[in-house]
């Protein structure tokens, strides 16, 4: 349990995957207008990546791997993100009416989105089992959602401030990022590799 927890949070801040990796930046980027756009697609990936994770891993370890199909690994890897925000799409319409309008919204953007597929790859490579790659995708979920969040309540403030005009719009936000990704760099020596 406690190997659970560390590797939700080893992915969550030491190994970020927006600020270590620089896999899920430009999606962040794309979100950071208001708060509740962030938080939508915050919850969306929190429900997407542990779950197309777990599901990337029994196909990769039960069907590519034992009958060498490793070459279709990408094809595979997205059909999966896709059929698993499809899969979350169906389930949202039995549920709440308001929860399935936030889910329609933001679960093609999710389907479509480089920190999803970056998730599933680096799990791959670092070959965990079924639990520990449910606490990466929760991890990095998580990560991403930090990240988007800090991104957004960043934007909204310097929209009310004084900004030189040379470093209105991008340029600011990309400084912002620098900044969160040197804080970030803090946590590096926090949970240690055994």
């Amino acid at each position: 349990m406690s190997d659970f927890i560390l590797i939700i949070f080893s992915a969550a801040l030491v190994n970020n995957i927006i600020v270590e990796k620089v896999i899920g930046t430009d999606p962040a980027l794309a979100f950071i207008r208001k708060m509740d756009i962030a938080i939508g697609m915050s919850i969306t990936m929190i429900i997407l990546l542990p779950l197309a994770t777990i599901c990337a891993y029994i196909i990769d370890t039960f069907l590519l791997i034992p009958l060498d199909l490793q070459y279709l690994n990408l094809l595979v890897l997205v059909s999966v993100i896709l059929l698993v925000a499809w899969g979350i799409k169906l389930w949202a319409h039995r549920m709440n009416g308001k929860i399935t309008e936030r889910i329609n919204i933001f679960l093609p953007l999710a389907g479509i989105n480089a920190t999803a597929l970056g998730t599933l790859l680096f799990n791959q490579q670092l070959t965990h089992g079924m639990f520990t790659s449910l606490a990466f995708g929760l991890g990095s979920a998580l990560g991403f959602s930090i990240i988007l969040l800090m991104l957004t309540a960043c934007s909204e403030r310097l929209e009310a401030s004084d900004v030189p005009v040379l470093f209105r719009g991008v340029s600011i936000t990309l400084i912002t990022l620098a900044l969160i990704s040197m804080a970030f760099l803090g946590f590096t020596g926090l949970i240690n590799a055994r």
